[in-house]
């Protein structure tokens, strides 16, 4: 198992009591995709909002680059500064995708192996099998591929026989495993059953919504790609189509329904915070937070000659005298040193 599918087991006891109710291998697949997006969904949500805030302030940065290109210690307090009157931070929306792509990792995890997740066959006697295959069958198998489970189950259909000792009571399961999805084998390889198979439907559809996913996901993210990270969703495009013809179809029905139900939670995110209306909430969250700072208080000041002094100061006035007073406090403190 991966490092990052961690997840897979918890994930795999979801899809193992699916496929107890619906035992059709692509059925269960969608259904569980559905439940594991609409669980994922407050985090879609949250990591929404602050891409669309983000998008809001990336026009003021970068005019503050382009404007302190020079001066890299006034770019970072102007930047400061920014975030101070716009109470943002740059880091929010990473723990949401961090957290997002650890179940994303889950997910391939229990879909890459449902001899392991689905049928609850141990390791020990899938490595077991991979053996006898490579010894009995004449295969060369490497249990570590992650397309070995769907050429194990399909082995142990045509050769129960020679699987029966290993897997005792588990043996009709696996042999009784349905693969087939409206007449389609999801074990098939693409390039192994040639383009005019009607296995090549799903790859070709999980690399069209794949591209309509990042055409949706762009556009309401509001911001503006630049260099290669306005190349790089549509170069991962291409290598995703390369790679649906080389893995059983599948992988592929996993990869359609995820972006299928990615497309319609983009649109409903979309409505829910779109980036030209969170910029203008934040335009004004912004002059609001400038015309507080700007307000008059009355604080006492303690003259040069000792006296104290009321005086009326804005907030970026009293700031500044409180940085004095700090910077006095360390050269007195210091002085001798």
């Amino acid at each position: 198992m991966s490092i990052f599918g961690f997840l897979a087991p918890v994930l795999g006891w979801v899809m193992e009591w699916i496929y107890r109710f619906i035992p059709n291998y692509g059925w269960t697949m969608i259904i569980f995709t559905l439940l594991t997006r609409l669980l994922m969904f407050p985090l879609s949500v949250k990591q929404q909002k602050s891409t669309a805030r983000m998008s809001a302030f990336q026009p003021m940065m970068q005019e503050i680059q382009k404007k302190y290109a020079n001066d890299k210690q006034r770019q970072n307090e102007e930047m400061m500064k920014l975030q101070q009157d716009a109470g943002f931070s740059m880091t929010a929306g990473c723990l949401p995708m961090a957290i997002n792509m650890f179940v994303i990792f889950g997910v391939i995890e229990v879909v890459y192996r449902p001899l392991q997740y689905v049928l609850l066959v141990s390791k020990d006697v899938i490595n077991e099998m991979v053996t006898l295959a490579n010894e009995t069958l004449g295969t060369s198998l490497d249990a570590a591929h992650y397309t070995v489970q769907n050429t194990l189950i399909n082995l142990v259909k045509q050769n129960p026989d020679t699987f029966s000792d290993l897997l005792g009571d588990k043996l009709d399961a696996v042999v009784n495993f349905n693969f087939t999805f409206f007449g389609i084998d999801l074990s098939q390889v693409p390039s192994d059953v040639g383009l005019f198979s009607v296995a090549i439907i799903i790859p070709v559809l999980s690399v069209v919504t794949m591209i309509l996913v990042n055409v949706v996901t762009l556009s309401m993210s509001g911001q503006q790609m630049n260099g290669t990270m306005k190349i790089l969703p549509w170069a991962m495009s291409i290598m995703f189509g390369f790679i649906t013809f080389t893995v059983p179809v599948g992988f592929s029905l996993y990869y359609t329904a995820s972006n299928l139900f990615a497309l319609v939670q983009s649109i409903l995110l979309k409505k829910m915070y779109n980036p030209e209306k969170i910029k203008q909430q934040v335009q004004e969250e912004i002059e609001a937070k400038r015309a507080e700072r700007k307000k008059k208080k009355q604080v006492k000041v303690t003259a040069s000659d000792g006296a104290e002094v009321v005086k009326d100061v804005s907030q970026a006035e009293l700031d500044r005298i409180r940085l004095e007073r700090a910077r006095q406090m360390e050269d007195e403190r210091y002085k001798d040193e």
